[in-house]
């Protein structure tokens, strides 16, 4: 495992367009801050970071699937790394989950900048619980990415249904208008979503007091296993037709 952390790092240090979030994200946070200040709306600063942090992990976790095979298709390795698809799934798990988690810092740097550059209130009540929170959606979201990831092994063609994961899924998150209001069989949905129960739990450990805190960590825990789950079955069927040739690979 130390050598699939090791080959990341190094690969994320050939491909600073991996670091795109953590650079583009604070160009628009000043976009968001300043119309709240100019408005007299800096009681919303601490949400609008959060949501822009949210909506930022999962468009970075969406399109890095794409690249990471990608990746392997233009080095001429993927043919190679199916051959082991073991090794391949763990390497690919890893490197998702790696890469994914270079979202966590825009958390941050969003907090920075509109407390900061903006003199906002921002405010964090629960820090600690913030950062959990925060590392079990990154962990959400990488796993949706691996999901993909098994996609574009079997489809090229795949890179165009990205734009199409990314609005729907901020509406079911909540990013967009609070879950409450959606219509009835989309708020099921979103109920079911890790996404809408990370939003409110960090917006919550931000405010204050969580309220039934450990029966909704549970619930976020176990979507994201779930999740994850589906990630790696995915991929490991994908592997599994590409090997038994039931599935040419588009190279």
């Amino acid at each position: 495992m130390l050598h699939f952390v090791r080959a990341q790092a190094q690969m994320l240090i050939r491909s600073p367009q991996l670091f795109a979030t953590l650079l583009v994200i604070p160009f628009y946070s000043l976009v968001f801050f300043h119309f709240l200040k100019s408005h007299h709306h800096g009681g919303l600063a601490t949400t609008t970071a959060i949501t822009a942090f949210l909506m930022g992990a999962w468009s970075h976790a969406v399109f890095v699937a794409s690249q990471t095979v990608d990746d392997d298709r233009a080095q001429g390795t993927l043919s190679l790394s199916l051959l082991t698809p073991s090794r391949y799934l763990l390497a690919l798990a890893m490197r998702t989950l790696l890469t994914a988690s270079l979202a966590l810092p825009v958390l941050g740097e969003m907090f920075l900048v509109g407390r900061w550059v903006f003199g906002l209130p921002i405010r964090v009540d629960r820090p600690g619980l913030t950062l959990l929170v925060a590392a079990l959606v990154t962990a959400g979201v990488a796993a949706t990415a691996l999901l993909m990831s098994g996609l574009m092994i079997l489809v090229r063609a795949a890179r165009s249904l990205q734009n199409a994961l990314t609005y729907p899924f901020y509406l079911l998150g909540g990013l967009i208008l609070p879950v409450a209001t959606l219509p009835g069989p989309l708020r099921w949905i979103a109920r079911g979503f890790f996404l809408s129960w990370g939003a409110q739990l960090l917006r919550d450990a931000a405010a204050g007091p969580v309220p039934d805190l450990g029966v909704r960590l549970t619930v976020l825990c176990v979507l994201v296993g779930l999740q994850a789950a589906v990630g790696l079955w995915a991929v490991r069927r994908v592997l599994s037709f590409v090997r038994t040739g039931r599935v040419v690979l588009h190279d």
